[in-house]
């Protein structure tokens, strides 16, 4: 599978994922919404791993990267969705391939040709002005954290990734996943507990209430599959590459509730979408 391929698979779950969550944080605290996350780690991505390969000598190089990358870009980023109106919180984060480019030329020293260049600037473009709502909410701009915390998200996701990318490079996708799977459960464990949760009650609150709940677990099992698609992604091409298609998940979420849920379409998003598919054509031409 090549990496455009895998990101692009990754991209779809995510946008699952988010069409999911979008309506469970009225239901649970991220917190919770991180542990079923961190649950299906361990169902799905370690035998996964055990099944396809990992290097043992490697798993304490990776413990370290693979806990920011729990951190930073998975439980930081269930934080700050919860904060304040969807729209300006999803397009601030979508803002995160951004930071991964600049991060990877720094870090990893990543360079990308002129012509994937463009094709990666009309991806992000299309992306973020599909994710602009049609009106702003100047009373929830200013609350406390609605701003600050999708920006400090976007620019966690950036850095995370790139160092997961260099560790990946480095022992191989399906190691850094195995090591992620273990290391999210303290993760969400600690966050549970800065959040006050009692996870026992919560699992006996949504087993009796299961209908309740289903687009919150529905959602954390997409985001695991997305998530493990976007580190073979990494493995398969760059990141400056790979981060731009899987953020187009938010453009695939206008879709899908277009098609589904019959929202509307404003002719800004269906220029938005035009552009990230021309974008994504074109850094597949690239490679």
């Amino acid at each position: 599978m090549s990496g455009v391929i895998a990101a692009i698979y990754s991209s779809f779950f995510l946008a699952l994922s988010v069409a999911s969550l979008k309506k469970s944080y009225r239901e649970i605290a991220p917190s919770v919404g991180f542990f079923f996350d961190a649950l299906f780690g361990l169902v799905l991505w370690i035998p996964l791993a055990l099944f396809f390969g990992i290097t043992t000598t490697s798993l304490g190089d990776v413990f370290l990267y693979a806990v920011l990358s729990a951190v930073l870009s998975e439980a930081l980023y269930f934080y700050a969705l919860s904060k304040g109106q969807l729209t300006i919180t999803a397009i601030l984060i979508g803002s995160y391939p951004i930071y991964t480019i600049l991060f990877s030329f720094l870090i990893n020293h990543e360079i990308v040709t002129f012509s994937q260049g463009v094709f990666i600037g009309i991806t992000i473009f299309g992306t973020l002005i599909s994710y602009l709502p049609s009106k702003l909410n100047r009373k929830e701009l200013r609350k406390s954290g609605v701003l600050i915390w999708p920006v400090i998200a976007a620019i966690a996701i950036g850095l995370s990734d790139t160092l997961s990318k260099k560790i990946i490079n480095k022992t191989g996708d399906f190691t850094f996943l195995f090591v992620l799977a273990i290391a999210q459960i303290p993760v969400a464990l600690i966050y549970l507990k800065l959040e006050k949760q009692h996870i026992v009650e919560e699992i006996q609150t949504i087993k009796t209430n299961i209908h309740d709940y289903k687009n919150a677990v529905t959602g954390s099992l997409f985001n695991i599959i997305g998530t493990g698609l976007l580190w073979i992604s990494y493995s398969k091409t760059l990141a400056s590459i790979a981060s731009p298609i899987t953020a187009t998940s938010g453009v695939l979420v206008i879709i899908f509730s277009f098609l589904f849920l019959d929202e509307k379409i404003s002719w800004r998003q269906v220029l938005g979408i035009l552009l990230v598919f021309s974008g994504i054509i074109g850094i597949a031409t690239q490679i």
